[in-house]
């Protein structure tokens, strides 16, 4: 084997290996959000058609979050660059834009939940996605100072 192949086939056991793990993060975020739906139904005591609704609209409305996200995400990636008085401004105005499409998203899936939920059930799904988002905000900011 000359040394190209031999390079080649590093490269390839190298992404094959790298895969199983990308798609066990992938596949927990999944198992994640199924066991979370699971404990609320149960929690609430909702009935096995309450619950596949219920089911349903907590996976759509995690789902729409999750698009909100990534979208504005990926808009602030910067690497360490020092930004612009205009990047720094599109920042601000980015956030505002995502700021309301939560806040659409909120009030859309509120009046869904509330067909099948009381508002201090709804305000526990909402204080366990504030503590959530607490939980990863402290996590990345521990990533950072490593």
């Amino acid at each position: 084997m000359n040394k190209s192949m031999k390079r080649v086939l590093l490269i390839i056991l190298t992404i094959m290996a790298a895969v199983p793990p990308l798609l066990s993060q992938q596949q927990s975020g999944k198992e994640l959000l199924a066991r979370q739906a699971k404990r609320y139904v149960t929690l609430f005591g909702l009935d096995a058609q309450q619950g596949a609704k219920f089911e349903a609209m907590y996976y759509a409305y995690n789902k729409k979050m999750h698009e909100i996200h990534t979208e504005y995400k990926k808009e602030h990636i910067t690497n360490g660059a020092s930004l612009s008085e205009e990047e720094i401004e599109k920042r601000i105005l980015d956030n505002f834009a995502q700021s309301k499409a939560i806040l659409a998203v909120r009030e859309n899936y509120y009046k869904q939940f509330r067909t099948l939920l009381s508002p201090s059930q709804i305000n526990t799904i909402l204080e366990d996605e504030k503590a959530r988002r607490a939980q990863m905000s402290k996590n990345a900011r521990q990533a950072q100072t490593k």
